[in-house]
């Protein structure tokens, strides 16, 4: 098995230059010395989608970075633990380790999926030279609606399943009467099995209506708005 060594890589074009972590120690120093002289770290967040649907695959990347001979940098070869901790709980859960990698620009990158509004930590653990540091972000998840349109005679009709579990609760069809208008609640329904839902979309004698469907929100979730829908007749 190959081992891997931590290095510093600059986060400018025009310095990337390795420098590996155990050329920074000058000389042996005692345990106490050693947490002394380590060069300290953050985390750098890359950007990612901080609102997505329930059950997206994520990304959630960055960078462990440090200063170190004059350089800042991002240290390579080095192992990050990702946690995640869901709105409403006070316990992180491990998930994964992700090494940053030997490339130009070393990262760690973590693929997890969108259950719940939750907290999302990364943890270095340190080495011999550069000390430990651990960064907190976040992810806000929406419900699905998973709807369809079915065209007829005088009224049209949309109907879907709410994800995930949504079973017999409130969901609310909205209209506005023009495009600059605001919503205003038209219906409430019970959610059936599965989140099962249908709303018969009439549609007024001249010109055109738009409506939309919206659940509450929760600890759990973002409140959820459905795709704009526009009726009319022809």
């Amino acid at each position: 098995m190959m081992k891997m060594r931590a290095f510093l890589v600059g986060l400018t074009a025009a310095s990337l230059l390795g420098l590996p972590a155990v050329a920074l120690a000058s000389a042996p120093t005692s345990g106490a010395q050693q947490a002394l002289t380590r060069h300290a770290t953050s985390i750098r967040w890359m950007p990612f989608r901080h609102i997505q649907g329930a059950g997206f695959s994520i990304t959630v990347r960055g960078q462990v970075v440090s200063h170190a001979q004059g350089k800042r940098g991002a240290l390579g070869g080095v192992n990050v633990r990702l946690y995640r901790r869901l709105d409403g709980n006070t316990t992180w859960v491990y998930l994964a380790t992700h090494n940053t990698g030997s490339s130009g620009t070393p990262q760690f990158r973590f693929v997890t999926e969108s259950r719940q509004n939750a907290d999302y930590k990364v943890v270095f653990g340190g080495n011999a030279a550069f000390g430990p540091t651990s960064g907190t972000t976040w992810l806000t998840v929406y419900r699905l609606f998973n709807g369809h349109l079915y065209d007829g005679n005088s009224t049209a009709t949309y109907k879907g399943n709410v994800t995930p579990y949504y079973t017999n609760k409130q969901i609310t069809l909205q209209r506005r009467a023009c495009a600059s208008c605001s919503y205003v609640d038209y219906r409430n329904a019970t959610t059936g099995t599965n989140g099962a839902y249908s709303f018969a979309l009439p549609a007024p004698s001249t010109g055109r209506w738009w409506w939309r469907v919206t659940i509450p929100g929760t600890t759990a979730f973002l409140r959820s708005y459905g795709r704009t829908i526009t009726t009319e007749l022809l």
